[in-house]
């Protein structure tokens, strides 16, 4: 299996894993480019070769689990190995972070996933930061677990900012809790961050740790969620005093249309991702496709048993056939406390799983032309349980190539940009261990080169720019 290395001294990422990716993903695109509550509606169904269908109905479960991770058998169909072999060489080895140290039991109130999240996070932000000066700013700091687990591990000053006015007084309320002592150190503040808002933070660091001079400041954001991590890129490029960023990506699907809608104010932000999207290939970039790229990753699919897949399937199916047969102004709401049937789909256990709303009327009821419609349907696609499941397949194969294709992207803006401006940056993406635990797996990390605090990422192998190409593992 072909894949790409990508390290910290790669400095300038070939544009042609750009041109490469686009180029695959245009070419399949159906296979993600509608919300998967219409994909029966819109026939992707009926898009996926016949071919294909019957090689994954042979495969066995450990085989049919093992796909997203690279398998292909020699007996499959030329189309379908040809797919999953172009797509296996579009995957990205990257350098891996790891805290050296087991996961502690979480904290009251925090869930094992976060706590993970929150210990590799601020793990990785301890080993870069060593100048005692720097004031950590967390970006949406939410309830303030990061904010004060980077103070109680590290000793160093948080600034935590949050937009919800109720999240910073939960924040306050806990700090005053269990770390009362942390008051003068770590401080929350109610506030939207925008593009615009650096002389506010640069006025509450002086104003609630008492410095009259610019101190180092290093930006970090656990749920640097849809645009704020871009607004974060930018303070980190236009501010000298923010020497560091240090942020993990997530929820892209949330980033602020233009107004037309279909198009994105921050995707793509790189000339190098613009430039192989030109040529009628920039509808890959939908809000299904950002949907896509910040799903679970493959590691959910180790342990799936074949039931657990034909439950999804069926599940999966049951949403697609129900949007298919509502008529405009209609609506459904799966129905909370009905068993997981395991006959098989049929009109009477859809009918019973979900209830029809109309948005002028509210509740209502199931009509005879939605039987009717709905007939058809199972009439149509026998098997749609079990080829629901193997385009949820298809689509996790194809998730890594997207979230490469997004992060690559601002990682190249950040490039240009620090170019621009004359500022030496270093600059990595980091890949958590268990992304089985975490979806949220990336550390998307800068620092500018000459100041008093300057390291190498840690745990990190590097390969130089002249070695990216097609390896073997």
């Amino acid at each position: 299996m072909g894949l790409f290395w990508y390290s910290e001294e790669n400095l300038h990422f070939d544009y042609g894993y750009f041109a490469q990716a686009v180029d695959f993903l245009h070419r399949f695109k159906w296979i993600f480019c509608y919300s998967n509550t219409q994909f029966v509606r819109k026939g992707v169904l009926d898009q996926i070769p016949p071919e294909w269908i019957s090689n994954l109905a042979c495969a066995s479960n450990d085989e049919f689990n093992r796909i997203p991770f690279g398998y292909v058998a020699d007996s499959w169909c030329a189309s379908l190995r040809s797919f999953l072999a172009e797509r296996n060489r579009l995957l990205i080895e990257y350098d891996q972070h790891d805290s050296g140290v087991s996961v502690s039991k979480p904290r009251k109130g925090i869930g094992q996933k976060k706590w993970y999240e929150i210990e590799s996070l601020s793990s990785f932000i301890g080993k870069l930061i060593t100048d005692e000066r720097t004031t950590v700013v967390d970006f949406g700091s939410g309830l303030g677990y990061l904010s004060q687990h980077i103070h109680e591990q590290h000793r160093l000053k948080v600034l935590g900012i949050e937009g919800s006015k109720r999240l910073v007084e939960t924040s306050q309320r806990r700090q005053e809790e269990l770390y009362p002592a942390s008051k003068d150190a770590v401080q929350f503040v109610d506030h939207f961050i925008t593009e615009d808002s650096l002389p506010y933070i640069e006025q509450q660091i002086a104003d609630r740790f008492s410095t009259d001079h610019p101190l180092p400041m290093a930006i970090v954001g656990l749920h640097a969620c849809a645009d704020l991590s871009i607004t974060a890129m930018r303070h980190f490029l236009h501010c000298p005093s923010v020497r560091k960023l240090i942020i993990m990506p997530c929820c892209y699907h949330r980033m602020k249309p233009l107004a037309d809608g279909e198009t994105f104010v921050n995707v793509p932000v790189s000339n190098e991702l613009r430039k192989a999207m030109a040529n009628g290939k920039s509808d890959i970039i939908c809000r299904p496709f950002l949907r896509l790229g910040c799903q679970q990753t493959a590691a959910r699919w180790k342990e799936t048993t074949s039931e657990d897949h034909l439950q999804h399937g069926r599940i999966m199916f049951q949403r697609g056939l129900v949007d298919a047969i509502l008529e405009s102004g209609e609506s459904v709401k799966m129905l909370k406390g009905k068993p997981l049937v395991s006959s098989g789909t049929t009109v009477d256990t859809i009918f019973q799983r979900f209830a029809l709303q109309n948005e002028c009327d509210g509740p209502t009821s199931w009509t005879e032309r939605h039987r009717e419609r709905l007939t058809i349907l199972l009439r149509r696609y026998p098997d749609g349980d079990r080829i629901s499941e193997y385009l949820e397949c298809l689509q996790t194969c194809l998730q890594a190539i997207c979230e490469n294709l997004i992060l690559l992207d601002r990682m190249c803006y950040l490039e240009r940009m620090s170019d621009k401006h004359g500022t030496r940056i270093r600059r990595n993406l980091i890949r958590l261990r268990d992304d089985g635990l975490s979806p949220r797996c990336f550390i998307f990390y800068a620092a500018k080169e000459g100041g008093p605090d300057e390291r190498k990422p840690p745990n990190a192998s590097f390969v130089s720019s002249s070695q990216v190409q097609s390896v073997s593992p």
